[in-house]
């Protein structure tokens, strides 16, 4: 009996040592490599990396002791949080609580050249915005952009037939790019950021209402040109949606803008009947492409529009719209946001004459 508790104890014993071991195992192995070495280095993590490909690029550059303790601390510390894909500044000073912390927050070392590209930009201001920053030539970024199928090997959503240029899929975003930067680079990252925003669920949704990712992109291209306010996306879409059920010309400013190579203040009659493809008061349907790159709202917006009966939408003078069923209600709604419009001008021009009188 003696005998058997002594070989309890001393079992017990041996697993709290085990125990404890494997703890002093883990927090060693865990901790810096080099608490001496405060060296920086810059780590990129690809898009669509596992915590097994992180552990190994880290073990790789000396940042991490042993690739299974770091699994181990990152499953310890995940609390549902994915680690984010980017460039990081680390060193051997860190521990891999640390690292994961920094990887999970997305402290992405930002260097190079800043590119903040607007949402609801044309490939064009783009293009100018990068020509600019002496990124590349206007002409090979042209060419980029209107052959979508140099980017096929890497992005197979873009292999579409009615796909026929990239205007829409640069995701609006801010970018960091080297100086040395190719052009086909650039668009790569930008088209990148889209397929990446552009999640399964989205895609779903996009087959579940029979649209095509053109289609979609294309009319979320001209809900963000006419929206101004986020709550009005949805509702402009359904007005769109609806014109498209009925076979209405979506007879919308924003894609005879698109014909221009500076945006005009105000359209013109003359401008309403020029023959163009984009020019939405003429021609039903859609334009051949999207005429901007959209927000991932606008997106959303498509994909999830109101349920409405509006078939038109007039802007008013704080932002947003006000819409309408039928001509005449939008006739009045017209009329009432130009007599609002002068009314504010007029104010307005009186306080400048006052103020330029003190």
């Amino acid at each position: 009996m003696k005998s058997n508790k002594k070989k309890v104890i001393v079992l017990i014993a041996a697993i709290i040592l085990l125990v404890f071991t494997a703890v002093l195992f883990v927090v060693y192995q865990g901790g810096p490599c080099d608490k001496n070495n405060s060296k920086d280095l810059v780590i990129d993590i690809p898009m669509g990396s596992t915590v097994d490909d992180v552990a190994h690029i880290l073990k790789q550059k000396n940042l991490i002791k042993n690739e299974f303790v770091f699994k181990i601390n990152f499953k310890i510390k995940d609390n549902n949080s994915h680690m984010k894909s980017g460039s990081y500044l680390l060193n051997q000073t860190l521990s891999n609580s640390d690292i994961i912390d920094k990887l999970i927050s997305g402290e992405i070392y930002q260097d190079g050249v800043k590119i903040t590209i607007p949402e609801g930009s044309t490939s064009n201001e783009i293009i100018a915005l990068l020509v600019k920053n002496e990124l590349g030539k206007k002409e090979d970024f042209e060419e980029l952009i209107q052959n979508p199928s140099v980017f096929y090997d890497e992005f197979d959503f873009l292999d579409q037939k009615d796909i026929k240029t990239l205007e829409g899929f640069l995701y609006p975003s801010t970018y960091y790019f080297d100086e040395d930067s190719k052009p086909e680079d650039i668009i790569k990252e930008m088209v990148k950021l889209f397929d990446k925003s552009y999640t399964e669920e989205l895609q779903s949704k996009q087959k579940e209402i029979g649209l095509t990712l053109q289609e979609v992109v294309n009319l979320a291209s001209i809900v963000e040109k006419e929206a101004i306010l986020d709550e009005d996306r949805p509702i402009i879409a359904s007005v769109f949606y609806n014109r498209l059920e009925k076979d209405m010309p979506l007879q919308s400013d924003a894609t005879l803008q698109y014909i221009f190579e500076a945006r005009k203040k105000r359209m013109t009659y003359n401008d309403l009947k020029i023959d163009s493809p984009y020019n939405t008061y003429i021609e039903k349907g859609l334009p051949p492409t999207p005429i901007a790159n959209p927000s991932i709202k606008s997106i959303k917006a498509v994909l999830y529009p109101e349920d409405t009966d509006y078939l038109y939408f007039v802007a008013d003078i704080d932002g947003g719209n006000v819409y309408s069923k039928t001509y005449e209600e939008h006739q009045k709604n017209v009329a009432k946001y130009r007599k609002d419009r002068d009314q504010r001008n007029k104010e307005l021009e009186e306080a400048s004459e006052k103020s330029n009188q003190k």
